[in-house]
């Protein structure tokens, strides 16, 4: 049985760790001293225990799948890069800038990968809250050698509590995901207002402004959006109206906020192009002065 090692035992982590347990033995990266790991997850029907322990010596790892924080990326791989540079990797997280890096790290390597599926870590367990999917796919930019992508392909062919599909154009897959987290996070960040305030008429007008930035900036990247993103939006905050935003919760909570990973390619596309992009400017400026911490 191969040996995977996880990086993130958060909700999405360990949501991945027990849709992997199956198939592989799942080790976790103990890369800060007072980590600790859910002991099951809690679905509409059952609670699953999971299997994993926890490693600060990577020995014999066949794979890697990072899960942490978009913010936490970089921290968390640099050592590990050099001692496992010949196994495929996995990276799901928020952004795109965090998947870049990696990627440059590893060329041929790092596969990417973007959830829908809605979890919460409460303690020692974690809350399975809403059924979605996950696509993994070779990113455009960066595409994976045959190995890599025979891996992931392998992946996405097991069985599992989790769908886990092969995407053939994950790249767009992300830019879609991170269009509207551009929009939802940093305005119920700033507000402190649940994700579905956002469906009132009073947001309407900026939400449509933040878009049609957002798809200036994607197709100067070569990215086709949905015509309809602005409504795309409102309806994930409507379909979320109950949930506090990742940024939200982190701002609450003192803690780094993922604007960086967010926003920040977002607007070093704009500058490249020459593009304006003065409202997701002004959202990511309000975070950060919320926040200061994004900037040291």
């Amino acid at each position: 049985m191969a040996t995977i090692l996880l990086i993130g035992p958060g909700a999405i982590g360990s949501l991945m760790a027990w849709s992997l347990q199956g198939v592989a033995t799942v080790k976790v990266y103990a890369h800060r001293a007072d980590m600790s790991l859910p002991t099951c997850v809690e679905s509409e029907d059952d609670t699953h225990s999971l299997h994993w322990s926890l490693t600060d010596a990577p020995d014999n790892i066949n794979a890697v799948v990072v899960c942490c924080k978009a913010t936490q990326v970089e921290r968390a791989t640099q050592s590990l890069i050099p001692l496992l540079g010949h196994c495929p990797w996995l990276v799901l997280c928020n952004g795109l800038g965090p998947q870049a890096w990696l990627s440059q790290q590893l060329p041929g390597q790092v596969l990417w990968a973007s959830t829908t599926e809605g979890a919460g870590r409460f303690g020692s367990r974690v809350r399975h809250t809403g059924l979605g999917e996950t696509r993994i796919g070779s990113p455009e930019p960066y595409p994976v050698n045959a190995d890599t992508e025979r891996w992931g392909r392998w992946l996405t062919s097991q069985p599992g509590p989790l769908e886990l599909h092969w995407e053939p154009d994950i790249t767009t897959v992300l830019w879609r995901k991170l269009a509207i987290n551009a929009v939802i996070n940093p305005i119920t960040a700033v507000q402190q207002c649940l994700n579905g305030d956002l469906a009132s008429p009073d947001w309407q007008d900026e939400i449509t402004a933040m878009c049609s930035e957002i798809e200036r900036i994607a197709r100067a990247c070569d990215v086709q959006l949905p015509a309809d993103l602005a409504e795309r939006v409102v309806a994930v905050a409507s379909a979320t109206r109950r949930n506090r935003s990742s940024m939200l919760t982190d701002i609450a909570a003192g803690r780094e906020t993922e604007v960086d990973a967010i926003l920040g390619p977002l607007l070093c596309a704009a500058d490249r192009h020459g593009l304006s992009a003065l409202r997701l400017q002004y959202w990511y400026q309000a975070v950060i002065r919320l926040h200061p911490l994004n900037r040291q």
